[in-house]
Formats: C-alpha cells, sequence, structure tokens
C-alpha cells in the first residue's frame, strides 16, 4: 500500500499468498516488470512483477495508490504475446504517458506513467534488472513487516546492509578461527578458507553492483530533473547522494575487512585497484593481466616529458581546479580530468585534423555536432583546421561544462556507469561503443569495461585500446607520482576542496 502522498506517511503492503498459493511477486518463466514508486521526484522504492497486476486506490488493487486523483481500479497491467502491456481502466482517459492519455499501450523500456491529472507517478520498467544477495535480504525483511515506512526505505538498506556485512565479517572471522585451530587438518583448513574468501568476494561483488545500480539509477534521475528544470526535490537528492556515500563507505569496510588491500601489498598494484574503483569498475571482479597492462602505459608515460609538461600547462592556468570542479558538479569522477590531458595536453587551442564528422577543437576536441547539441557555438571557421576566437569550443570554462554533461550523459546511459567505457565511447565515437555494448545484458554487473574487453577485444581499435590505458595510467600517477617514479606533485590534490 502506498498511502499518504500528501504529506502523511507512504508505506508499502506486499499482499500474502492466496490460497492458491500464487504470490504478485512469485516468479514464473516470463520477462518482469519492475513498478517504482516515484514521491517528489525521488524513486522511493521498487516491486517487481511477473503476473498481471492492478494499479487504484482500491484494496483489490496488487499496488494500491491512495491519492483523490486516482480511481479504484485505474489501470491494469499484463503481459502477453512477448510483451507487457497496459490499459487504463479509470473511465475517464486518466492515464498519462509522456503526458498524452493513453487508452492501451505496449511498454518498451522504462515508461514513466501519471495516474490521474494530480495523481501519483509510476515508473514501469520492462527490462531485466539485477537482484543479488543484498536486495534478496532487504526484500525478505520486509516482506517478514508486511508495512514498512518508505521514507525510511533507503535508511533500512543502509542499516540493513552494515548489519548484513558485519555479521558476515564475524562469520568469517569465526570459521578462520575455529579452523585455525584445527591444526591436524591444515590441508583443509586451507581449501576450505579459500572456498570462504572466494564466498565473501562473490558477496562483495554482489554489494558493489547494488551499489552501482543505485547510483546509476540516482544519476538518471538528477538528469532528468535538470532537464526538466526541476529543482524541488534538490535537499532530498542531495540526501540521496549523501546515504550513496555511507553505502560506498561500508563497501570500503567490507573489502578491507576481506583483506582485498593486503599489507605488505605492491603500493602501484593498491593505486591500480583504487583508480578502478573510483572509474565505476569493481576491483574484485578485474582481469588478472589488467595490472601489469597498466604498468606497461605507465612505463610508455616515462618516455617523454608529455604528462609533466601537459600538467604543468593546466596548473599554470588553472584548468585543473575548473575542470575538476566541473566534473564533481555532475557527480562524476573527477579523474575524468585526464580525459583533456590525452586529448588535447590542455591545449584550449587545439584544432583536430578533417575527418567525416567535421574538425574537432578545444581542449575536449568536440566535432561540430556534439558541440552544438551542448550549447557551444561554432565559429565561422569550423570547417577550417585552424583555431577560432568565436568559436566556444576553445572557450576553457564553457568547454568544461559541455565536457562534464557529455560525459555525464554517456555515463548513464550505453556505459552503465562505467568510467573506462566512458573513455571508449568518448574516443570511438558514442554510435560505434552503443553498436556493441547494447549487446550485453544491460546492467552494471555485465555491461562493464572488463565484460568489453572480454567479448569485443578483438574489435576495439587500437586507437581506443591505447585511449583507454593512457587515460587510467595518467590518472594512476596522478593519485600516487611518487610511487610510479613520478616526481610532480598530485595533481588533484585540491579537488575534493
Amino acid at each position: 500500500m502506498i498511502r499518504g502522498l500528501d504529506g502523511c506517511e507512504t508505506f508499502l503492503y506486499i499482499k500474502p499468498m492466496d490460497k492458491s498459493g500464487s504470490n504478485p511477486l512469485s516468479a514464473v518463466v516470463r520477462p518482469a516488470i519492475h513498478v517504482t514508486l516515484i514521491r517528489d521526484g525521488v524513486p522511493e522504492l521498487t516491486l517487481k512483477f511477473r503476473d498481471s497486476f492492478l494499479i487504484g486506490n482500491s484494496e483489490e488493487c496488487e499496488v494500491v495508490l491512495e491519492d483523490t486523483d486516482v480511481s479504484p481500479v485505474h489501470a491494469e497491467v499484463w503481459f502477453e504475446k512477448g510483451s507487457w502491456w497496459l490499459r487504463d481502466r479509470s473511465g475517464k482517459g486518466e492515464t498519462y504517458i509522456n503526458g498524452q492519455p493513453v487508452d492501451t499501450a505496449e511498454l518498451e523500456g522504462e515508461t514513466e506513467v501519471l495516474f490521474g491529472m494530480g495523481g501519483q507517478m509510476l515508473i514501469l520498467d520492462v527490462r531485466e534488472m539485477p537482484h543479488h544477495v543484498l536486495t534478496k535480504a532487504v526484500r525478505q525483511a520486509f516482506r517478514s513487516s508486511g508495512y514498512v515506512p518508505v521514507g525510511e526505505y533507503r535508511m533500512a538498506t543502509h542499516r540493513l546492509l552494515k548489519r548484513f556485512l558485519h555479521q558476515q565479517a564475524k562469520k568469517y572471522g569465526w570459521i578462520i578461527g575455529v579452523l585455525a585451530l584445527v591444526a591436524a587438518g591444515a590441508a583443509g583448513y586451507a581449501y576450505i578458507k579459500h572456498r570462504q574468501v572466494e564466498k565473501q568476494q562473490a558477496l562483495a561483488q554482489d554489494v558493489f553492483y547494488e551499489m552501482k545500480d543505485f547510483e546509476l539509477a540516482l544519476s538518471r534521475l538528477e538528469q532528468r530533473m535538470t532537464d526538466r528544470g526541476d529543482t524541488l526535490s534538490s535537499a532530498e537528492l542531495q540526501a540521496s547522494r549523501s546515504r550513496l556515500s555511507q553505502l560506498n563507505a561500508s563497501y570500503d569496510k567490507y573489502i578491507e575487512e576481506l583483506g582485498v588491500y593486503k599489507e605488505g601489498m605492491d603500493e602501484g598494484d593498491r593505486t591500480i585497484l583504487h583508480v578502478a574503483r573510483v572509474f565505476g569498475e569493481c576491483e574484485l571482479a578485474m582481469p588478472p593481466d589488467f595490472v601489469g597492462e597498466v604498468k606497461h602505459y605507465i612505463g610508455l608515460w616515462k618516455l617523454s616529458s608529455r604528462l609533466a609538461r601537459s600538467l604543468d600547462r593546466a596548473e599554470e592556468h588553472g584548468y585543473t581546479v575548473s575542470i575538476t570542479k566541473s566534473l564533481m558538479d555532475e557527480h562524476m569522477p573527477p579523474q575524468f580530468f585526464y580525459l583533456a590531458l590525452q586529448e588535447s595536453e590542455f591545449d584550449s587551442s587545439a584544432v583536430g585534423p578533417p575527418t567525416q564528422f567535421g574538425i574537432a577543437k578545444g581542449m575536449w576536441q568536440f566535432i561540430p555536432t556534439t558541440a552544438t547539441q551542448y550549447g557551444l557555438k561554432t565559429g565561422p571557421l569550423k570547417e577550417f583546421a585552424r583555431a577560432d576566437p568565436r568559436d566556444e569550443r576553445h572557450r576553457v570554462n564553457k568547454a568544461n561544462l559541455a565536457a562534464a554533461r557529455y560525459i555525464r550523459d554517456i555515463y548513464n546511459t550505453e556505459a552503465q556507469a562505467s568510467g573506462l567505457l566512458v573513455m571508449a565511447s568518448y574516443n570511438w565515437g558514442h554510435n560505434a561503443v552503443k553498436k556493441l555494448v547494447r549487446q550485453l545484458p544491460e546492467n552494471p554487473r555485465e555491461r562493464n569495461f572488463w565484460k568489453f574487453l572480454a567479448a569485443f577485444k578483438g574489435r576495439i581499435p587500437k586507437q581506443t585500446y591505447d585511449y583507454v590505458f593512457m587515460i587510467f595510467s595518467a590518472a594512476c600517477i596522478g593519485e600516487n607520482p611518487g610511487v610510479f617514479g613520478f616526481s610532480f606533485p598530485k595533481p588533484l590534490r585540491d579537488a575534493a576542496q
């Protein structure tokens, strides 16, 4: 039950099983549909259905919206001929998709549906979404209580996560402690310990990708609200961002307890793992040869003064602060700063060679169409391979803002919160990468750079492969220059300020 959207308490009620033993949330062999409640522009909770269900303010409905603008049985959703469908049953034609009243509509992808002119909005998503151990634990806890205050949903999730991780850590430590006493079974102990670590690492990956799912949903919501000029829920969004940071902190502690960053570990290896995590890749799923490959590209940076020279230019002109601020304002990792280094060596007057897409210009090397799409005016010399003072691609602050938004948009769509896929898309062309990544399942667990490499390494242009590794290796050097043999100070030392 979802009640009180006018300021009263909001609750989720999951119906118990009927006499036949069926349940609206039970799994059958068909694609699931996910129903997300949106309150004040913020997603509060998501339910998963595999059977048909009703939406309205009557108790006979599976999704009950206690709102005066919602009819007793306002709409029905069912699966037929390989698709999910929605039909208006309000009798008033007051079911809206994209602002237009609908009678019957096939549901594809993510669809926002408004029930009544001033009623409640739900998002119906027919795409398969991962539901790992954490989600199951959360749902089990919620089902056992029947009614759950929705306002406490994310807080409850966070508390459950911390408690769950703490219990697992205690259990893990207890098992190892007991086994340590069984000296006679040393060989068996080593095997069991190995299996326990494997289970713990698998659990940690589940937690990581749960957070990526939440981060992706939150980023998309923020983008949607920004595009609409809606700032009414900025406080709630900030609170959600804070809760995401808390979840990340819990994950960090769990990783520490697992001993992923072992005492005495090579500091370079530790930095590479950390930077992978910063860019949205799970360090526990990293391919075994990735660290060695990154070190190879770090070695390439040592062969010239290009890195130090470029960083000096960025520092001299104040680009470091302006770039990282633009990125962080869009909730993107400030380490995307190194993407501009690879594009132009922080040269705002840079001009690329003529291509079929036009001539790229400026620090971020925008082609004309992308520049226009992100609000940058091209100058009268856009068809000539020379700098143009009237071309806004050369204006650093405007170009930084446009680049941050462009990176955010790639991050929120096909890249599925994978920073390294963002880099590949930026270089190879968003549409070129899009065709390949769309062949991967649409969730951060399956659509990330590790999976992309495994599936398409032979098809990735060498230029793009080098591009990603040069940026990533530069970011690793920037995190800890001394460890990798560089004498300059950490470039992003003031990024968090």
